[in-house]
């Protein structure tokens, strides 16, 4: 049965069903609607938003709805107007509330059609359930705010730009981490506008990052884009760093880690250097069983549209950072009844805001994080009273 939640404010769980209001609770036996919310949370729900790769219901209305749903739309933007008019705050109330019931169906019909619509036209993504999950997760991420020490960043922004510019940014508002899994054609984490800029946060603000529970705790993957490489090939990872075991197996020869993580990365996105020749390291050979018809296919379930100069490429970005994203995922999912929760995804990395009580856990995130889908990967594991600060951590 396709329905819409009416409101997604914790104590408003309006839903509308064909040509029925329930206010009181959420029915049993819904099954598909337009898009995620925390009410739904643990639900077999299908969800036409993700069908549709993150698009919003202007951009995949059909023809023969537009019409009606512009006058929708167009009619409940007159009630906000009026309701900022009438200094009412929506915070307080439920908006079912306080719209006409007409106008409410009006709208809540002409986006069950919509929705309609996609599930019957749009080819359901192939990675669907976990696009689903990782969706899920991240939302709960985004409710726990950041500590981010404001007083800090103002004192060093009358002589650095960046900061002023972050200062004003959050001056006086909750700060959160909203993420975008629509963002890139690999699927890898962008931040949305209005977001906290972890992804690219200057290394000389991240000691103004401050945890909510104790400590932070960080899961890295030790060079994750070559174990990724290796293990596309078959090949048994190895359980030293990645830049040791080269120079021993590849390169052969006596060179600085510097150097060999230099020359592996200048060869790894360089489809024209012949610079290793190992076969440990065989792009061709990966590319005929991972690259055909002008699409990449990774083992995560994506079909990435790639000319040749970028199939390698976004072969080893999309599916590390599917590798993390799935172990962030199963550590959400581990945390879920703990005090402790996933503060960020950094690029290959999950930062943990570790609660005192869960510290015993350590080695259990650490073991989940390394028995990826991929093999077991070498994880560095740091600790740290803020972000600017993580100090390396074995036990």
């Amino acid at each position: 049965m396709i329905f819409q939640l009416m409101d997604s404010k914790t104590d408003c769980a309006g839903v509308y069903l064909p040509n029925k209001f329930v206010f009181d609770r959420i029915p049993e036996g819904l099954t598909k609607t337009w898009a995620w919310s925390p009410h739904l949370d643990g639900r077999d729900i299908e969800y036409a938003q993700l069908w549709t790769g993150g698009r919003s219901l202007d951009a995949v209305c059909p023809d023969h709805l537009v019409v009606r749903w512009e006058a929708a739309n167009k009619l409940l933007k007159a009630h906000f107007k009026a309701f900022g008019t009438s200094l009412i705050d929506l915070s307080d109330v439920c908006f079912y509330d306080v719209v006409p019931q007409r106008h409410l169906q009006m709208y809540f019909d002409t986006k069950n059609e919509i929705t309609k619509w996609v599930f019957e036209n749009v080819e359901k993504p192939k990675n669907y359930s976990f696009i689903k999950e990782t969706f899920g997760n991240l939302r709960q991420l985004a409710v726990h705010s950041i500590n981010f020490n404001l007083f800090g960043l103002y004192k060093i922004s009358e002589n650095d730009k960046k900061a002023e510019h972050l200062y004003a940014q959050f001056e006086g508002k909750p700060i959160h981490i909203d993420y975008d899994i629509f963002g890139t054609v690999t699927g890898r984490l962008t931040t949305k506008r209005d977001s906290f800029p972890i992804l690219n946060l200057k290394r000389e603000f991240k000691r103004f990052v401050t945890p909510k529970n104790d400590v932070f705790l960080e899961l890295d993957f030790n060079a994750a884009e070559i174990r990724t490489l290796l293990a596309l090939q078959g090949i048994e990872q190895p359980q030293e760093d990645i830049h040791e075991w080269n120079i021993k197996n590849v390169f052969k020869k006596e060179m600085s880690r510097d150097k060999a993580k230099q020359k592996i990365f200048a060869w790894l996105y360089n489809p024209e250097s012949n610079a290793i020749e190992s076969d440990a390291y065989d792009r061709q050979r990966l590319l005929e069983k991972t690259y055909s018809e002008g699409k990449v296919q990774t083992p995560f379930g994506r079909s990435i549209a790639a000319p040749d100069s970028k199939a390698l490429n976004y072969l080893l970005q999309s599916t590390s950072s599917d590798n993390t994203i799935d172990r962030f995922n199963k550590i959400s999912r581990y945390l879920r009844s703990s005090r402790s929760h996933v503060a960020a995804v950094v690029h290959d990395s999950v930062i943990i805001d570790l609660h005192r009580d869960d510290k015993r856990l350590i080695p259990y995130l650490k073991q989940i994080f390394e028995d990826t889908k991929l093999g077991k990967f070498k994880v560095n594991v740091s600790l740290g009273k803020n972000l600017g600060e993580m100090k390396k951590f074995t036990w």
